[in-house]
C-alpha cells in the first residue's frame, strides 16, 4: 500500500484520497487514514468532545512507570492505545466520547497528524467531517501524575504545563490503521 491519505470505509476498505473520489466513497468514509512508510493511523471525522475539556476527572496517585517527563521520550511515544487505557483507569473525562477501538493519540501520533493536517483536513472536508483546528489538543502521553502533554496543532508547540484534571483542551480520537500490506 502506497503512502498517502486514505478514506477508510465502514467495511474496512482503504481508498486513496484523490480529491476526486466518488460520492459513494465519500459517503462510506468512517475515518481518514494517513500512511507514511511504516507509520499509519486513522483519524476520526470529528473531535471526541464538544469543545475543550479536561483530560481526566482526577490526578493519578498510583505508581506508574510510563510517564514521559522529557521532550525526547514524549515525542518518541507512539502507544496512544496503551496510554488511553491508563487514563481510563485514572478516570477519563466522561465528556470524551471514544468509540470501540478508538483512543487518544500519543505525542508521536498527534505530531504525525499535525505534520499532515492540511492534507487530512482536505479529506475531512470532502467527506463532511470536521476539520482539525489549530487549537491545543490533549495527547494521551502523561508527563506525571498531574500533567499530560498537549500539542498546539497550529504551530506545533508541545507543553506539559496542562494539568490533566483541570486544564482544558480538545481531543481528536484515532484508531489503528491495520493493513497486511504495510
Amino acid at each position: 500500500m502506497k503512502d498517502g491519505i486514505y478514506l477508510i470505509e465502514k467495511n474496512g476498505n482503504k481508498v486513496l484520497f484523490t480529491g476526486k473520489n466518488s460520492e459513494k466513497e465519500r459517503n462510506e468514509c468512517r475515518y481518514v487514514g494517513l500512511k507514511l512508510g511504516f507509520k499509519a493511523i486513522c483519524v476520526a471525522l470529528q473531535d471526541a468532545t464538544a469543545g475543550e475539556v479536561s483530560l481526566t476527572t482526577r490526578a493519578d496517585h498510583a505508581d506508574y512507570a510510563d510517564y514521559k517527563n522529557n521532550y525526547l521520550d514524549a515525542t518518541a511515544d507512539w502507544d496512544g492505545a496503551k496510554n488511553t487505557g491508563h487514563l481510563k483507569l485514572i478516570g477519563l473525562n466522561p465528556k470524551i466520547h471514544l468509540k470501540d477501538g478508538e483512543y487518544i493519540p500519543s505525542v508521536g501520533e498527534l505530531k504525525f497528524i499535525q505534520l499532515f493536517r492540511k492534507q487530512i483536513n482536505e479529506a475531512l472536508k470532502a467527506v463532511g467531517g470536521e476539520p482539525i483546528t489549530g487549537d491545543w489538543y490533549w495527547t494521551s502521553t502523561e508527563h506525571s501524575s498531574s500533567y499530560a502533554w498537549s500539542l498546539c496543532l497550529g504551530d506545533g508547540d508541545l507543553y506539559t504545563w496542562f494539568v490533566k484534571a483541570s486544564n482544558s483542551g480538545r481531543v481528536r480520537a484515532v484508531s489503528a490503521f491495520i493493513s497486511k500490506t504495510l
